[in-house]
């Protein structure tokens, strides 16, 4: 049983200085609580808020919001089959299935009604791209014969009004690549013989709501059962945000009910093995605890907001400070010294740690990179805030002796058994320098962000299909066209579609959504009623010979040749068709207006070098998933410059205390560093951003193990601790090697090589026992 020591032997300094941490500590928590209502708009998740001020692109950044915006309620269910009708059918009945889901469909035929009549009184003004390049020996006469005698109709007005189809065919190459087209009642499209039936949904709710989430992909999956058993031979296909953050949702929940109730349980077996109980546990997860509540209270207070890559990387360095409390906690077994002395035998070892890990996290804040600032300042204030929790209220929370357990002897004795690394080995240097060889000679580097997001390939697959069938754009990459004026963005964009006509005419794209096609530039506009003056209204006999046939009124033709008044941006973004596009319009922006040209057809990797070479004036290019990839490749290497910092500097304070042993305490984190990235060229796995993470925390947790095997070289109670806390930092880190996220495994796999071997090897290179005795 626990041997309870006299608290009230505690200094009293000691007794006030644990009060003080403690009113300090609650009201930092105080204050998160207070202001727990705005949190979640304090943090960020915006990449590009990781990039110093000057090199972001603010409007870059609104543009991929707005149509990340703009797509998060959508749903896109897609039904295919080889006989359009049956498509149809199976089109009626899906729509029957989801009634009771929170889906809204989208009612298509009045906006499309409601557009046509707005831009019909422009219509003079208004001229397709195929019309504009029609041949010159078009027989325009034979054209509007033809259709005033066709039973199909004319189109959205009466023949009178649009005789030569001119507007129809304006309003039919407003679709442009899209392949989408009205046909009794149903959005159709074919591809590759099969025929489709789109059906487009706005979700009722966010995207992100777990319970929404849930709801809609349960009664989704019943729903596509339901259409198997009816309709076997059609295909359904389904694109939508919430589909993709239900199964990362569903796929999250199935890992923590295995991988985190593992390592949990793993973590409480181990503790009531090495302690015969849960409070030692609870006393380190306590000062982990405190570390991550303080240092993201102060972050929000230095910084305002905290980055979400802050929280995930800022709280995996700070689970280092879980060193100090499971040390302080294991040199309480069997050890009936006076408290007070207890901890000032600890403190030079832990002080130094502290010190030294610190002093190695400050490099992130030396780069230009504000997201790397703040982790510092997380890391830092994390750690010695979980430090000052073990060394001001353990004494008076863990004042108890603590018996030896059969484990804790087995693992403090196992010690004395451990060899030392002496020059009669230095023959294992020859297989290690093979190994590192090999192993390094094959390390791949991956910074591409699509390797790490871990999409449901069956979802990213049915997505492809639906963007290629039904011609949509990529919302990846993208053009930004700024201008003085509403016109000068409108000719920039004409400019710009006439320099990418040349990728269309070759396949390398499908085409553009841009403003420009919905409302042409005034002067493209006065060039439409230029030609048609040329090829209808002055045609010599033209008007008048139709007019003969047809036996109309000579009013008709001075109806035609009435000019119509020019579109104005001020009235057509008033529009219905203004609200159809206004993912495309930024609006005022600074000194001048905005706008995006998203890309249709754009699968080759190669086009995307091609585009980001044209050069118009106003326009940028902006390709997101390059960008982050090429962000994530800049943290990387910044990094890695702060790991190897953070080694040197190291050394340098090591060396101040321990002379010239000094590398015992580096040497086996430097090696676990380098065995690691062997093995992950051996296994083919690429070093990625979180790999360099991970090897900051083989730093931090290999030096705290050196510092305490050479203050305390013959101690197994200190080893005990090592075990204990590699044991947790395993179960914690390591058990993630086992996750179907990318980037959640690298990270797992990293870490349990990487810890794994630090405790191995550091046991190795403690002092001789003549030197330490």
């Amino acid at each position: 049983m626990t041997k309870p020591l006299d608290a009230a032997r505690l200094p009293r300094w000691l007794m006030v200085l644990a009060l003080l941490w403690l009113a300090l500590v609650l009201g930092l928590g105080g204050a998160l609580l207070w202001q727990r209502h705005s949190l979640p708009t304090r943090i960020d998740t915006d990449l590009f808020a990781l990039l110093p001020r000057d090199q972001r692109n603010p409007l870059a950044e609104e543009a991929l919001q707005s149509l990340a915006r703009q797509g998060e309620r959508h749903l896109v269910f897609m039904l295919g089959a080889a006989d359009a009708d049956r498509a149809a059918a199976a089109a009626q009945f899906w729509q029957q299935q989801i009634k009771p889901l929170p889906l809204q469909p989208q009612a298509l035929g009045a906006a499309l009604d409601s557009i046509s009549r707005f831009y019909a009184p422009y219509r003079h003004n208004l001229l397709s791209p195929s019309d504009a390049q029609a041949p010159a020996n078009t027989d325009w006469s034979q054209r509007a014969l033809a259709a005033a005698y066709s039973p199909a109709g004319t189109g959205p007005l009466a023949w009178q009004q649009d005789p030569f189809g001119l507007y129809t065919n304006w309003l039919q190459s407003l679709a442009g690549a899209n392949k989408v087209r009205p046909i009794d009642g149903y959005l159709r499209a074919s591809d590759r013989g099969v025929n489709y039936v789109v059906l487009p949904y706005t979700l009722q709710g966010s995207a992100f709501s777990l319970g929404l989430q849930e709801q809609v992909l349960d009664g989704l999956e019943a729903a596509a059962a339901r259409l198997q058993q009816q309709f076997p031979d059609v295909q359904l296909r389904r694109a939508g945000v919430i589909l993709h953050a239900a199964t990362a949702a569903r796929g999250a929940k199935s890992e923590m009910s295995t991988i985190g109730v593992g390592s949990t349980l793993g973590v409480l077996v181990l503790a009531l093995l090495a302690f015969r109980g849960l409070r030692p546990v609870a006393l380190a997860a306590l000062s982990v605890a405190v570390g991550s509540l303080v240092s993201t209270a102060l972050v929000l207070q230095i910084y305002g907001h905290i980055h979400m890559l802050t929280l995930v990387f800022g709280t995996s360095l700070v689970g280092v400070a879980v060193d100090y409390s499971l040390l302080a906690l294991a040199a309480s077994i069997d050890n009936d010294t006076p408290v007070p002395a207890r901890y000032r035998r600890l403190l030079p070892g832990m002080a130094l740690a502290v010190c030294t890990m610190s002093l190695g996290y400050l490099g992130l804040a030396l780069t230009p990179f504000p997201g790397l600032a703040q982790m510092a300042a997380f890391a830092v204030i994390g750690i010695v805030a979980a430090w000052l929790t073990v060394m001001l209220w353990f004494p008076l929370l863990a004042s108890r002796q603590l018996p030896a357990t059969p484990l804790s002897r087995w693992i403090s004795q196992s010690l004395a058994r451990w060899p030392r690394l002496r020059k009669r080995h230095a023959w294992l240097a020859l297989p290690l320098l093979l190994m590192l060889g090999v192993g390094i000679s094959r390390l791949q580097v991956s910074d591409d962000i699509r390797a790490l997001s871990g999409i449901d390939a069956g979802l990213l697959k049915e997505q492809i299909d639906i963007g290629r069938v039904m011609g949509l754009p990529s919302p990846a990459q993208l053009f930004i066209v700024q201008g003085a004026t509403p016109e000068q963005v409108l000719q920039r964009e004409e400019a710009l579609a006439a320099r990418l006509a040349p990728f269309v005419a070759q396949g390398k794209l499908a085409g553009a959504e841009r403003i420009s096609r919905w409302l042409p530039s005034a002067a493209q506009q006065r060039a439409n009623a230029a030609w048609r003056q040329s090829h209808i209204d002055q045609a010599p006999g033209l008007l008048e010979g139709v007019a003969e046939q047809i036996g109309l009124e000579p009013g008709w033709i001075a109806q035609q040749r009435q000019p119509a008044p020019l579109l104005t941006f001020d009235t057509w973004i008033q529009s219905p068709a203004a609200q159809a596009t206004s993912y495309l319009w930024l609006g005022h922006q600074g000194t001048g207006y905005a706008s995006v040209v998203l890309l249709q057809g754009l699968t080759q990797n190669a086009v995307t070098g091609e585009l980001a070479q044209l050069h118009v004036d106003g326009v940028t290019w902006v390709d997101k998933v390059a960008d982050i990839s090429r962000l994530m490749t800049r943290y990387r290497l910044l990094l890695t410059q702060v790991l190897i910092g953070a080694y040197v500097l190291s050394f340098i304070v090591l060396s101040w205390r321990y002379r010239q042993q000094a590398w015992r305490v580096l040497l086996p984190p430097a090696l676990a560093t380098l065995l690691t990235l062997a093995l992950l060229g051996l296994l083919g796995a690429p070093v990625q951003l979180l790999t360099v993470v991970t090897l900051l925390l083989v730093l931090g947790m290999g030096m705290d193990y050196g510092i305490f095997l050479l203050e305390h070289p013959q101690d197994g109670r200190v080893w005990l601790a090592v075990t204990l806390a590699a044991a947790c930092t395993l179960l914690s880190f390591g058990l993630l090697a086992l996750s179907h996220t990318p980037a959640l495994h690298a990270f797992g796999l990293a870490t349990l090589s990487g810890i794994g071997l630090v405790w191995l090897l550091a046991p190795l290179f403690r002092l001789p026992s003549s030197t330490s005795d």
